[in-house]
């Protein structure tokens, strides 16, 4: 009885060296081979301009990289130009005026 586990493990394991072994010539030969260009190039997705545009649904309000409030606001809509914003509804930001406290 202790003889068959033995053969089990024995096979077991020649199992999966054979698979080590195979695997790893598969992918020692597929390192070899130069990547051909016209393939990456098939699967490459056109490079699209990032949206410059920053816009917030709810004061319906956008900003440009000009404003001083651009790299703090998150924004949950984006434009790629202040036309497409104004299309879409949206109204540029405009400075709030100083109004002098009153004592």
């Amino acid at each position: 009885m202790f003889g068959f586990f033995i053969q089990m493990f024995l096979l077991c394991a020649g199992a999966f060296l054979a698979g080590v072994l195979l695997t790893w010539l598969t992918m020692r030969s597929r390192a070899a081979e130069p990547v051909a260009e016209t393939r990456l190039s098939i699967m490459e997705e056109p490079v699209v301009p990032a949206p410059a545009i920053k816009a917030n649904s709810r004061t319906m309000m956008f900003h440009t990289p000009e404003s001083p409030y651009y790299k703090r606001m998150k924004g949950d809509a984006f434009f790629h130009s202040p036309e497409d914003a104004r299309r879409a509804g949206y109204t540029m930001w405009t400075p709030r005026p100083r109004v002098p406290a009153t004592t």
